[in-house]
This record gives structure tokens, sequence and C-alpha cells, in this order.
């Protein structure tokens, strides 16, 4: 998350301030690792690709992430920036650690807040509907004492109760299995619009009420639920948008066709891609943005292009491509030093054979030509020969430019390879092991699904095989 709120790309001039914290995400990230362990009595980054989401124990808020947006044209980023820090210091106080960083990357100018979970004393800050009201209030003072407007009537956000999280995590909620449904449907070659979404969805058996909102029955006992109740990503305007966008949404069958460390990227993807397209509103910010996907998506092209499988080929990778660099560099550096010493002999030649063709060479003469040395060595004994040597420095030049060429797609090469090798080192460690735990229960709900279904067939085969088998009467007919 840090160097995600650092990032240089989105940052003008990097607009960052830290609060008690370096403005380095690496620095930051250690001071707020420190403080975090010293008052909580846990690891700072616990999280891991291996581990086992189903037996990890309930773990502690490690960073808290807000969001400040303005609208496009309403301010300068100096200003927002401005206006971030003074809201920073005005909710969190002088004690708190707070990494404020001002993005310039989209329409509109948005700053985002890394914090500490723990101040420097140990205090607690705990984010809930009190605290958000609190920060919502702080900021409309702030815009409002800067001359800014602010939203008088925010949209409600409809989050599920602890009862309903608890039933989805445990695959036994009624809300998840529509969703999933709706999900599956979705992604239908022959789901063009809402009204074919809504015909599918009818096919396997839900009741459909559509008006101003589409209202949906799954039991008959059961009061319909509007689809804007289920979730980010199930009102009317965000199926439509699904629905519209759902090529660039990756299938899971896709994800798996891929392999190590390629195919968790693939299913951190598809986890981003799933949230950022159920929620299309232009004014929301969201866990990625269309430019993160696509960066994403080039550097899982990139692993597959290059068959890296695993962290270790992706190192090895990033070396290859610096020691091939390097080499080119070593390469170019040596011909252009033979081109100059070559040029150096052409204009030495007429002196030498000047002192050559001397008679009698006296001892001073002797002396003279063992500077040139390397003359003799390469076989110059008349005029014609700088003619020869010049000849060779045209064909060294040419292969100097395509030398340079080599080289320049080599630092190209050099600089790709260590960039997404960057890219997905940080990734991985922020959002992306949470987004991979994301898509190992969705794989594991994936395989209980099919599990229950093949115990279905299973069981009506048998039950077909006890049915008694009606006797055929055969005989004659004229």
């Amino acid at each position: 998350m840090l160097a995600y709120v650092t990032n240089e790309e989105k940052t003008e001039n990097t607009l960052v301030t830290g609060l008690n914290c370096s403005e380095n995400y690496n620095d930051a990230y250690e001071d707020m690792k420190f403080n975090f362990e010293m008052y909580s009595g846990e690891r700072f980054f616990k999280r891991s690709i291996k581990s086992d989401t189903a037996k990890r124990e309930r773990q502690k808020i490690r960073l808290h992430h807000y969001i400040q947006s303005f609208k496009p044209g309403e301010v300068t980023p100096e200003e927002a920036h401005q206006i971030g820090v003074e809201w920073a210091e005005k909710v969190f106080g002088k004690k708190h650690m707070v990494l404020c960083a001002t993005h310039t990357d989209r329409g509109h100018i948005h700053n985002h807040f890394a914090v500490c979970p723990y101040d420097m004393y140990g205090k607690h800050w705990y984010a809930n509907k009190k605290s958000m009201r609190m920060c919502r209030a702080i900021s409309d003072e702030i815009a409002l004492a800067h001359g800014l407007e602010i939203i008088e009537h925010p949209k409600k956000s409809y989050c599920h109760k602890y009862g309903e999280y608890k039933a989805r995590k445990e695959g036994r909620s009624w809300k998840q299995k529509l969703c999933d449904d709706i999900d599956n449907a979705i992604m239908k070659e022959n789901v063009r619009n809402i009204d074919d979404l809504l015909k599918e969805l009818m096919k396997q058996g839900y009741g459909i009420k559509r008006g101003k909102y589409i209202s949906i029955k799954v039991k008959q006992n059961r009061k319909p639920i509007r689809s804007f109740r289920l979730g980010d990503g199930y009102a009317l305007e965000h199926l439509e948008y699904r629905i519209n966008h759902k090529n660039y949404e990756m299938p899971l069958s896709e994800a798996m066709k891929y392999s190590g460390i390629q195919r968790e990227y693939a299913l951190c993807i598809r986890q981003i891609q799933i949230q950022l397209y159920r929620c299309p509103e232009p004014d929301r910010l969201h866990i990625a943005t269309y430019r993160e996907v696509e960066k994403s998506s080039r550097l899982l092209f990139y692993l597959q292009d290059k068959q890296i499988h695993s962290a270790e080929d992706f190192q090895k990778d990033v070396a290859a491509a610096d020691e091939r660099a390097e080499d080119l560099k070593t390469q170019k550096a040596e011909l252009v030093q033979k081109i100059s010493d070559t040029e150096k002999m052409i204009e030495e030649i007429p002196q030498y054979l000047e002192i050559l063709n001397r008679r009698p060479l006296m001892p001073n003469d002797i002396k003279e030509l063992s500077k040139f040395t390397h003359l003799k060595d390469v076989g110059v004994i008349s005029l014609d020969d700088a003619e020869r040597l010049k000849e060779k420095i045209e064909e060294m030049k040419k292969s100097l430019v395509s030398l340079e060429e080599q080289l320049k797609t080599a630092i190209t090469e050099k600089k790709t390879a260590s960039d997404f090798y960057t890219a997905y080192e940080n990734q991985m460690k922020s959002d992306y092991q949470i987004l991979l735990e994301q898509a190992k229960a969705e794989m594991e709900n994936l395989r209980r699904e099919e599990e229950r279904q093949r115990a279905e067939r299973e069981r009506s085969e048998v039950q077909e095989e006890r049915k008694p088998q009606s006797r055929k009467k055969t005989g004659f007919s004229l």
C-alpha cells in the first residue's frame, strides 16, 4: 500500500508528506512496522501466500487507508496536498504516523493516507462509523474554509452485517449463491444486455421483477431482494456496466491455465478486475485503477513470454537482462577504443613510413621505429595500407551502429525486467496476498460446488438404477 500511495507516476513533483514517519515508502514501512509491533504484540507483516486462510485467526489491522477526493479542476495539486496534510493533522493529531500523498494521475486530484493503527504512545485508532463521520465532517470543514464545494447528501453504501459476512465465509449464504449465479450469467456469451441477464436468471428458477430497481425472488417463502442490496456491482447501472465490460474480466478457467507464480498473479488480477468492474461509478475510487489493471496484465504477459514460473526464475531473468546489457556496454567500449586506435594508426603511417625508408637507418631511427611496432604488427608497409585501415574503420563503425541498437534494446529490456520485478515484489508485499487468498477461497467454493453436483448426479444415477424396469412384450404383427 505504501508503495502505491507514494508512486511517482501518480504524484506530481512528488507531493508526499510523512507525519512522524519518512516520506520514502520503504523507510515509512520500517517506521510503521516498528511502531505496530511494539504496541500490538503481533508481527507487522504476517500474511503469506502459503498460509492456510481457514486456520488463520482474526488479525489486527496493519494499516488504515483513507482517500480524499476533489472535483476535476477544483484545486491545484499543491492546494489539494495542503488540505490533505491539514486534514491528517486535525483528525489524527500530532502523534500519529501518517503518510500523505496527492495523486494526479486521474481526472480528479485525490489524496491518499496510509495510517498506522497506533500512535507514538500506543493509543489505538479505531475505524468505525463514528470515526468515519468525524473524518468526513473535518474534511468538509477544511474544504469550506478553502472555498470548495462539499457533497451535501452523500449516497448511502450498503455493507454486509457480520452474520452475512460469516455465512459467506462459511459457504452457506444464499445471497452469495445468488451473486455467484449472477456473476456466471453475466459471463455467458448470449448475455449482451440486462434483459438477457434477467432471462438467464429466470431459467435458473429465480423470480424477477423489473422497475426502477431489479427485485429477485430466491424462494417462495422469502421476500424478494433488490439487486443493489447484494453489494457493490449489483445495482442496475453496475450490472449494465459489467455486461458491457465483461470481456475485460478474466474468467477463472483462463487464470487456471497458468502455472506457478503466473497462476497466482493471474488470480490476483482477476480479483482486482472483479472489484474494479463491479464499481464503475466514475466518481468512486477503487482498490485499483484501469491503468494498474492494464499494467498488471502486461506483467502477466511478460511472465508468460519469458516462461517465468517462480520468484527465482524472475530474479534470474532480471540478472540475465542486466548481464546482457553490461556485456554489450563492454563490447561497445572495446569497439569504440579499437576505432580510435585505428584512426590514430592512420595518422601515424606517414611518419612511420618516412623513418622506415631512411637509408641508412641510424640508431635514433631504430629507436623511433620501436614506437610504431603496432603498425608493423598489422602489416603496414605502404600508404595503400592506410586505405585498407580506413575500410576497416568503416566496417567497425557499421558494427558499432548495430551494437548501439542492440545495447539500446538491452537497456530497455533490463529496465522492463527490473520495473516488472519491482512492481511484482511491491504488489505481493501489499494487497496481492489478500487478493490471492480471496482467489483461493473462490476456487475452494467452486471445488465444493463441483463435489456437491457430482454427489447429486451419483445419487440420481443410483435412484435411477433402483427403479423397477418394465419388461417389453415381444410378438409378431401382420
